[in-house]
């Protein structure tokens, strides 16, 4: 591994953007940098921390590298980068952390200085590749959260469709005249490991994972590179992420559209947790859920209760200290709320079920209406504990409860066949509502000049410019569909706008009205996304979150 090394002090080093690069003997120098990105967004990523460390054998000059700020007193970053060239291991007192800054910061000693350095105890030739940094406790507006094993295994098992362009990285690599001096952000192509191995001649273990820039636009590569190691590589775009990676390696020339190795990171929380407990300050991972399938609203009358049950799951190993649940209600409501049982405190709105807990438990809360005027409540639970988090995504739940005597109405519609003077759409129109029929509804619409209902009569449906179709009544957890033959005299493509009526209040408002956009030319897409654009979303969560870092690319293996 001595060639990676020479790439990582020759490539990764620099004091300034003018600092020459270093040749690699017996190996084609790239022009590192993350390429194709774009200047990431001042603030958009706090977390996104940078490492000098200083270097003996470079007099002036300073090693650069990538990091996230996982918690408080922790910087999550790739092992490698914290190995000198000549393998011997950087002491604590020789790095210095940068944390949410956008530019890239020339004077390494004026950053936080680490107190303390650990290794993946199984770290090997960049297999297990993950190192974490102490620092005095700094706090943060927004943090990053480790993938869940279930998140990572649906980003591996998905379509192309939701892999295309489903991660980010970050960095200052090179720009091809030198480092960056803004951060850069790119969106790449997640690539599954067994697709990885048999593209990529480097090493792809199962604590690997691999993205690319497989279908580039306007020949517009894009790829992580030297300088940005242990950056990191997350899911989506949401501030506060799914840390999927860590940059790791890759082949020696970049963007060549060969995937890069990243650090597998939903494979390596057992270690995560186990070296910040050998530290004396632990990291845990409270996830809470509701312990039976919740819909999107609960209903229930203005007098009448809802009770709620979430579970507590310690998904980690180490013991989960003192966990707290806070509750707080939303939406101007005269609703109140209150723990049940809470056996080990309660204070306000305040329940620590237990003093501490491996496991899971369950904890329930009741919401009254209180005989209220019509209320839309959220209820909002965070949770807490004595130890940070990793996972911080997973320690908060809401749920919307309707106390009301009116109906809840919600309209939706779209084209589902078109001809040359032709257009069919299914409009729905649905009571949401468990508890309250909906009387008297109706889809209205505005029809422009040169188009007519060809089948207004069969609906019933009258009136010739606006247009009302009428449903009758609608029962709870009932739907009526309307399917409407549009036509038109001059093939002109046009907005419709619907609108669902009905006698009582709809209660909550705002989901009654949806445009569709019929062209008479061509039937409807039902493809998304394109070639350069795209996303990945999780079940609740997964992902949203650019990871860059240094990609030190090594060589590949003889």
């Amino acid at each position: 591994m001595q060639c990676l090394r020479n790439l990582i002090s020759g490539l990764a080093l620099a004091l300034t953007a003018t600092l020459p690069l270093a040749g690699v003997a017996g190996d084609t120098v790239a022009t590192p940098r993350v390429i194709g990105g774009l200047d990431a967004p001042v603030n958009r990523w706090p977390w996104m921390a940078q490492l000098a460390i200083v270097d003996p054998a470079t007099p002036g000059g300073y090693l650069l590298c990538g990091a996230s700020h996982l918690s408080t007193r922790w910087i999550l970053t790739a092992a490698h980068c914290l190995e000198y060239p000549n393998g011997s291991l950087v002491p604590a007192s020789n790095v210095y952390v940068f944390i949410g800054d956008t530019d890239r910061n020339n004077n390494p000693t004026s950053g936080i200085q680490a107190q303390q350095v650990l290794i993946h105890r199984l770290y090997s030739d960049l297999n297990h590749d993950l190192a974490l940094i102490r620092i005095p406790a700094r706090n943060n507006s927004e943090w990053p959260s480790i993938i869940t094993v279930d998140g990572s295994d649906a980003l591996e098992a998905a379509p192309f469709s939701l892999r295309d362009e489903a991660v980010t990285a970050l960095g200052w690599g090179q720009t091809g005249s030198g480092l960056s001096n803004d951060l850069q952000e790119v969106q790449l192509d997640y690539v599954p490991r067994s697709q990885c191995r048999q593209s990529s001649p480097l090493s792809i273990s199962d604590f690997v994972i691999c993205a690319a820039e497989l279908n580039p636009v306007s020949g517009r590569n894009q790829d992580t590179c030297f300088g940005d190691s242990g950056g990191p590589l997350f899911v989506g775009r949401d501030r506060s992420p799914w840390l999927a990676g860590l940059t790791s390696f890759g082949e020696s020339i970049c963007a060549t559209g060969a995937p890069g190795g990243y650090t597998h990171l939903a494979a390596e929380t057992a270690e995560l947790e186990a070296l910040t407990a050998s530290a004396g300050f632990p990291l845990v991972d409270l996830n809470l859920f509701w312990s039976f399938a919740a819909p999107p609203r609960y209903y229930a009358l203005p007098g009448a209760s809802q009770t709620l049950t979430l579970t507590l799951e310690n998904s980690g190993s180490t013991t989960i200290n003192n966990p707290t649940l806070n509750l707080s209600l939303s939406g101007g409501t005269s609703a109140t709320s209150q723990w049940n049982s809470c056996s080990s405190g309660l204070l306000g709105n305040r329940c620590t079920p237990v003093s501490n807990f491996t496991g899971s438990r369950t904890q329930s809360l009741t919401v009254n209406g209180n005989n209220g005027q019509d209320q839309v409540v959220t209820v909002n639970v965070q949770g807490s504990a004595d130890q940070e988090e990793y996972r911080r995504r997973n320690n908060s739940l809401q749920q919307v409860i309707v106390f009301s005597n009116n109906p809840d109405i919600a309209l939706s519609a779209r084209t589902i066949a078109t001809t040359a003077d032709r257009a069919t759409l299914s409009v729905t129109l649905r009571n949401l509502s468990t508890l309250n029929s909906a009387s008297g509804t109706a889809v209205e619409f505005a029809l422009p000049s040169g188009m007519t209902l060809a089948n207004a009569d069969t609906l019933g449906c009258t009136g010739s410019s606006l247009v009302r179709c009428p449903l009758g009544t609608l029962a709870p957890d009932s739907a009526k569909v309307l399917n409407l033959q549009i036509d038109s005299r001059d093939s002109i493509t046009r907005m419709l706008n619907f609108q669902g009526t009905l006698n009582e209040r709809d209660i909550p408002a705002g989901d009654t009205q949806q445009s569709v956009t019929i062209s008479f030319s061509a039937p409807p897409s039902t493809s998304t996304g394109s070639s350069g654009g795209g996303g990945f979303i999780f079940v609740g969560w997964l992902l949203t979150l650019s990871l860059l870092g240094l990609r030190r690319r090594p060589c590949p293996p003889p």
